[in-house]
């Protein structure tokens, strides 16, 4: 039986538009140093990384297991190879692509066979590239406490989110005694910029509310837009940027 991702990892299905509008952008220097004709986006998601990828690279292929997502991102990159498909099963030939980005999503897959795959599709001496964004405190102006509160409540009862598993360093364990040289660590500081809107998507998009019933999901969506101030808000941030090469 192939490996499977966690199933949490897969709970952005009916997440995607939110999901898409509470997220931020990457920031360009993130691709320095990597060059190539063909890159891969795996666990693409709704589009933010494959953007700038397609701006960068003449070929960019993304491979997203979600439909809902997929749909999103079809619409937000126009023109970009979308294929359906997980980090266990990339949909690619062997030696294909000259680069492969990962960006938010390595934690969810099953190490091991993704770091296999990832080898498969990679052309020798191409890089891998997997990032995620941490926070830099909170955000600029603070959530009221009104708002705070009614996340605190739906927070108690469902499972805790991604960053732990992110923090733990676990989805680096299928890199021991594969063909890759060592991850190197870089951090860009950069900001998201953007309103209540984008504050309330993302706080309603993230894998532990995929466990909360849509029409619950909803009226939080709908309670924090009434408590959340009408004004600009600003997110700092530092995208940690892991690095290797393929031997």
């Amino acid at each position: 039986m192939s490996p499977s991702p966690d199933p949490q990892g897969l709970a952005f299905d009916e997440l995607a538009e939110d999901y898409d509008r509470g997220r931020p952008s990457w920031p360009p220097a993130l691709l320095d140093g990597v060059e190539g004709e063909t890159v891969l986006d795996l666990g693409a998601g709704t589009g933010r990384l494959t953007a700038l990828l397609a701006e960068r690279f003449p070929q960019v292929l993304a491979v997203e297991p979600l439909a809902g997502m997929r749909a999103v991102l079809v619409r937000n990159v126009p023109g970009v190879e979308v294929l359906p498909g997980d980090a266990e099963r990339i949909p690619l030939d062997d030696r294909s692509v000259d680069a492969a980005f990962v960006a938010e999503a390595f934690h969810w897959f099953d190490s091991r066979a993704a770091v296999r795959e990832l080898a498969r599709v990679l052309r020798p001496g191409g890089v891998l590239v997997v990032c995620f964004n941490d926070w830099l405190g909170g955000f600029e102006p603070p959530l009221p406490a009104a708002a705070r509160a009614a996340l605190e409540q739906r927070w108690a009862e469902l499972p805790p989110p991604g960053g732990p598993k992110v923090r733990s360093g676990e989805w680096k364990r299928g890199f021991a005694d594969a063909p890759f040289e060592p991850l190197e660590e870089r951090t860009i500081e950069h900001e998201w910029r953007t309103d209540r809107e984008g504050v309330a998507a993302y706080h309603v998009s993230t894998s532990s509310m995929g466990a909360l019933p849509a029409a619950e999901r909803a009226a939080l969506h709908a309670e924090l837009l009434a408590l959340l101030d009408a004004t600009a808000y600003r997110l700092p941030l530092a995208a940690h940027v892991f690095r290797t090469v393929r031997r």
